[in-house]
């Protein structure tokens, strides 16, 4: 009754967060983030992960860094956002549990859709449907300076398209990445 998508593991292969969506038809009824820890004899079960979901949607977990802490981003349409779904951090606790959810604000978010974060290195990559774009949802990047977060910058055609353009990451030395995207097979990017 339930779908598990949306995974990340820790770039030390030892965590893996994962988005457990149940859904009644097309809809989501009920979405939320868990994790799995590595262990001797392969993955755990995985367990809820405390402070970041509630009654709101929680999706799309990535691991990154703020402030010089460990944090989760997760997408959310969680309450007092900027509008549709907004991405969000966590800052992990002593303890192994998040902290409240704080929105990345309207550097970032807007009313529309963000889904998707990556982040690698100070930059936030993301898809929105509500910033110009080539079409549909198209790839952001944002850098943070230690306080803030730049003005979110199109990555442009190739990586977008005039459709849906969204899980972007990039591998560890950042030449090489994947997107995810709608395009009809016989057009070129």
């Amino acid at each position: 009754g339930f779908h598990n998508s949306h995974v990340f593991i820790t770039p030390d292969g030892n965590r893996m967060f994962l988005t457990r969506s149940i859904l009644y038809g097309n809809e989501v009824q009920e979405s939320k983030i868990f994790l799995s820890r590595k262990g001797e004899d392969g993955w755990q079960g995985v367990e809820e992960v405390n402070g970041v979901n509630g009654d709101w949607v929680a999706k799309h977990p990535v691991v990154g860094e703020l402030f010089g802490q460990e944090v989760l981003f997760f997408v959310s349409d969680k309450d007092g956002g900027q509008g549709g779904f907004d991405i969000y951090y966590s800052t992990l606790q002593a303890d192994g549990s998040y902290n409240e959810p704080t929105n990345l604000g309207p550097a970032v978010n807007t009313a529309g859709n963000e889904q998707t974060p990556f982040y690698r290195d100070g930059t936030l990559y993301f898809s929105t449907d509500a910033r110009p774009s080539l079409g549909g949802y198209d790839i952001y990047f944002s850098d943070w300076d230690g306080t803030k977060w730049s003005q979110p910058v199109n990555m442009g055609r190739g990586f977008n398209s005039e459709v849906d353009d969204l899980y972007f990451t990039v591998d560890e030395e950042g030449y090489k990445g994947f997107l995810v995207s709608n395009r009809d097979e016989n057009r070129s990017p």
